[in-house]
């Protein structure tokens, strides 16, 4: 019997490891695939993560994958994962895919895996870190898209050469969905943007990474609970790129800028011809509101810290100026794919978790564990990995170690119990 079971080998699950193996917890961490499989499989070819490598740093210290003030290449970060795991010696089981969770009647649980070589691992607790960004979320709408128009969510896109000839529609403007239009725009593409209510993040403040000054404001450290509205746990993070070498700002009136053309929420499809609603307008308000609701509250925390004074002025941000008349703007409302050359959606309509090999009365409607800062509502059943698990760092690598220690401190008084 092992002390404890991780599913799932990406940032989450690495880092349970670690501080599982510093207290001494036997453990093995069980990973479908490779090491980081979503991150291998679901990520496109010009895809950086989104906060500075600073804010990437899994526990137990050891070499950045790039500039400390950079952002770390698809690619550059899955290495990292690799060599992360190997020199801490985690013990990592590649290629085993968890089928079924079932608890003992002394309260330990058995860990069935699938496949050719079926195997039940038993053990005093479970740590769920399989993630929430493995499954592509699809409108039923797309069934009734015309056959010849080529369909691709934004886990399976991969670059602009490997996608049909034509104009590319892509649906959605969180971060995936504006990363993966500026990419098409890139590579010369068309492109339609089918537009969302996304908040904006401007990438540089008075010569620091945005995130820099976010940070010590306590931003991250914003529990779920303070939410006003619940809902808001579920809400897409703000727009922003690490392309480039400091990165840069995203928002929607630069896209356009750059040749996108602007649309609203796909709200219907009727074969080749698509409605959507009224309300770029909207779309754009709500993101200017939000990038100038952060920029105050970074120069309120720098004027009381008295920091005002001794840094640079706020940069000139072309992409991060507001529309000054954003509720005269109206997109049309409707769009013939053939007439528009449409030959690609893409849709950038999010992932979400895979947990039906749990018990169905774990998870809320979502399909998502219950639980409460990470503690599920069987003893000895925990989770990690998850946005908002704690606080609103907890969905990114810069809030997975904090997690993760917090919940294997929960392990180990299980343990002891």
């Amino acid at each position: 019997m092992e002390d404890a079971v991780v599913v799932g080998a990406g940032p989450a699950g690495l880092a349970a490891s670690w501080h599982l193996g510093r207290r001494g917890v036997r453990h093995v961490v069980l990973e479908r695939g490779r090491i980081g499989e979503t991150w291998r499989t679901q990520r496109w070819d010009s895809f950086t993560l989104n906060t500075p490598t600073w804010m990437s740093r899994l526990p137990g210290g050891g070499a950045d994958p790039g500039p400390p003030d950079g952002f770390v290449p698809r690619d550059a970060w899955i290495a990292h994962l690799d060599d992360y795991a190997r020199r801490s010696g985690l013990p990592v089981r590649t290629g085993v895919q968890v089928t079924s969770l079932e608890v003992r009647p002394d309260g330990s649980f058995e860990v069935r895996v699938g496949g050719p070589r079926p195997e039940t691992f038993v053990a005093r607790c479970v740590v769920v870190a399989s993630g929430a960004q493995r499954e592509p979320r699809i409108p039923a709408l797309a069934t009734g898209l015309p056959a010849g128009v080529a369909q691709v969510h934004t886990a399976a896109y991969r670059n602009a050469g490997l996608l049909p000839a034509g104009a590319v529609l892509v649906v959605g403007s969180a971060q995936s969905g504006g990363q993966v239009a500026e990419d098409l725009l890139d590579a010369g593409r068309a492109v339609c943007l089918s537009t969302s209510r996304v908040a904006r993040l401007r990438r540089r403040t008075r010569g620091r990474d945005t995130l820099e000054w976010l940070v010590p404001a306590g931003f991250f450290d914003q529990p779920a609970a303070a939410l006003a509205d619940p809902a808001l746990r579920f809400a897409a993070q703000p727009i922003t790129s690490g392309v480039g070498r400091l990165g840069h700002t995203l928002s929607l009136q630069w896209l356009q800028e750059r040749g996108a053309r602007l649309l609203g929420r796909l709200r219907g499809a009727e074969g080749g011809r698509l409605m959507f609603d009224d309300n770029l307008g909207a779309n754009i308000r709500f993101a200017d509101e939000q990038s100038a609701a952060a920029n105050r509250q970074i120069a309120e925390a720098l004027a009381g810290r008295g920091l005002d004074a001794t840094l640079p002025p706020l940069e000139d941000d072309p992409a991060d100026r507001p529309h000054p008349a954003p509720e005269t703007i109206h997109a049309p409302t409707t769009l013939d794919l053939e007439r528009a050359a449409v030959g690609t959606v893409i849709w950038a309509t999010g992932v979400s978790g895979r947990f039906d090999w749990l018990p169905p009365d774990l998870l809320d409607e979502r399909g998502l564990p219950f639980h409460e800062d990470g503690a599920m509502h069987l003893p000895g059943l925990f989770v990690v990995g998850l946005p908002w698990l704690r606080n609103r760092g907890s969905g990114i690598v810069y809030g997975m170690d904090r997690d993760a220690a917090a919940i294997v401190d929960r392990v180990t008084e299980r343990l002891a119990g």
